[in-house]
C-alpha cells in the first residue's frame, strides 16, 4: 500500500527509490515501488502544500521526466 501523503519532493523520493518523475501530460508525480513492483502516481495539492497519493500503476507508463533529484 501506498504512503497517502508527503509535504515535499524530498521525502517523497526518500520513501521509494530516491528518484521522482513528472508525468508529461497531467504533471502528475510518479514514483517506482521496487518492492511491490508497480508505480504509485501522486499530485501536489490546491497551493502546493501537500503531495496526495491518486492511484497505483501495474501497466504501461505515460512518457515521464526526473524532477527530483534535479541533474
Amino acid at each position: 500500500m501506498a504512503v497517502l501523503s508527503f509535504h515535499s519532493l524530498k521525502a517523497l523520493a526518500n520513501q521509494f527509490d530516491g528518484h521522482v518523475y513528472q508525468d508529461s501530460l497531467d504533471d502528475s508525480l510518479l514514483v517506482n515501488d521496487v518492492l511491490h513492483s508497480c508505480w504509485h502516481r501522486y499530485a501536489w495539492t490546491h497551493g502546493k502544500r501537500e503531495i496526495k497519493f491518486i492511484e497505483t500503476i501495474t501497466g504501461a507508463l505515460p512518457i515521464v521526466v526526473q524532477i527530483y533529484p534535479a541533474f
